[in-house]
């Protein structure tokens, strides 16, 4: 019996705090790891895409725009929407998106289009040497 609660917990730990399957065209794309449903501003828990609205070089402004596109792609047909039950900074809401072809922050990632997002100016610093190379 203490097993199956500590399963229980485990599960109810792992469960989104709220989730929902929307239509993609409902989903205005900011970027690439922004998005915006019904006035909700929605940030991805899992990348980093390239800045659009203020690129530190044009290399990143070019990828980005290459990231919010492929965004757009994947967000066509149902979307479900997991947040987290938090929010960042700038009072986005911190959800995953799943797309017909999988989590598209995965997708972005493994298709070079982001990189996995971590805190901290050290990894500013990272993202932005990867972005502008030299």
């Amino acid at each position: 019996m203490k097993h199956l609660v500590l399963a229980g917990l485990l599960a109810m730990a792992c469960t989104p705090a709220i989730a929902e399957t929307v239509d993609g065209a409902l989903i205005r794309v900011i970027d690439g790891d922004t998005v915006e449903l019904a006035g909700e501003r929605i940030r991805l828990i899992e990348p980093d895409a390239p800045e659009i609205s203020k690129p530190r070089c044009n290399t990143e402004l070019a990828k980005g725009l290459l990231a919010s596109g492929r965004l757009r792609q994947l967000l066509k047909g149902a979307v479900r929407i997991e947040r987290s039950g938090r929010t960042d900074r700038y009072r986005r809401t911190l959800a995953s998106l799943v797309s017909l072809e999988g989590n598209v922050a995965d997708i972005l990632i493994r298709e070079g289009l982001a990189i996995p997002y971590k805190p901290g100016l050290e990894a500013y610093q990272q993202r932005a040497a990867h972005w502008c190379p030299g």
